[in-house]
């Protein structure tokens, strides 16, 4: 356990010294900003408009506010992927990873070690980020998210995803290739989700049964729009706000169930396990 903890220790220093992390949290500072002086405006436009009807504005809020969480949600996979598919394959193609994996330190340490160090460093990327849109929209509007807590930890558990897909890519893939495979399957996942929505909007069969089967391939977007469901709500004043504001990435019309959350889990738990294995029957 302590090579574990000094492997994630040291994967902590690199990335704080990585230009990517910082520009990430120099870009979520301007997105904060944006986010807070648009809100604004369009919180005291509705109420002059709507003179404060609840029914209305809360719809609103709610669109809103699940707009900014998709940027959270996708600055988190960006972020987690880019720090991700050159944690071992850079320092293998660099020869640095010679010195490391070596007795006594177990190559499962190693890999344990970089996503635990990596996972520290985007779980609190997102609740920080996550909280800061919170808080901007309480602080001008009043309005808080039902389920907010539950939909960050959700948002935190598909950068893991995606983070565990980039560590076991790592392990056999350059850093390129790996790149440009892990992009690839968050993008089959992100259309399969659409397809998904539409389907059940459309009431269209073949379009949900598409998107079930690519959130087996990646549940990325099954975990967002898990998270996107709770935080929305589907009634206010006896009107379903969900149907009203029609299908779409911000809102969900077919929440997944709560196998597809325990399929997550398990899915981010065999992906690290696949990647300690990989890495451990790799010639160095």
């Amino acid at each position: 356990m302590s090579d574990i903890l000094t492997i994630a220790g040291l994967t902590l220093r690199e990335a704080y010294r990585r230009m990517i992390l910082w520009v990430a949290v120099a870009l979520s500072a301007v997105f904060l900003a944006i986010y807070g002086v648009g809100f604004y405006y369009v919180y005291q436009d509705l109420v002059r408009v709507t003179r404060g009807v609840a029914v209305v504005t809360d719809s609103v809020f709610t669109f809103v506010l699940l707009a900014a969480f998709y940027v959270v949600s996708f600055l988190g996979v960006v972020i987690a992927v880019l720090m991700s598919v050159g944690a071992l394959s850079g320092e293998i193609s660099s020869h640095t990873i010679q010195s490391l994996a070596t007795k006594p330190i177990r190559r499962a340490s190693l890999v344990l070690g970089k996503w635990l160090g990596l996972a520290a460093m985007i779980a609190p990327f997102i609740v920080t980020l996550s909280l800061g849109v919170t808080a901007i929209t309480w602080a001008i509007s009043g309005y808080v998210p039902p389920q907010v807590g539950r939909g960050i930890a959700l948002l935190v558990l598909q950068a893991l995803i995606m983070l565990s897909l980039g560590i076991a890519g790592s392990t056999r893939l350059s850093t390129v290739a790996n790149g440009v495979f892990i992009f690839l399957l968050y993008g089959v996942a992100f259309v399969g989700g659409w397809m998904e929505q539409i389907g059940s909007f459309t009431e269209t069969s073949a379009a949900v049964e598409i998107g079930i089967i690519s959130s087996l391939l990646v549940p990325s977007e099954a975990i967002w729009k898990m998270a996107a469901h709770g935080m929305q709500p589907t009634a206010l004043g006896g009107l379903r706000i969900v149907d009203a504001m029609a299908a779409g990435p911000f809102t969900v019309l077919n929440p997944p169930s709560l196998a597809m959350l325990l399929y997550a889990i398990l899915y981010t738990l065999a992906a690290v396990a696949l990647a300690v294995r990989l890495f451990g029957t790799r010639d160095l």
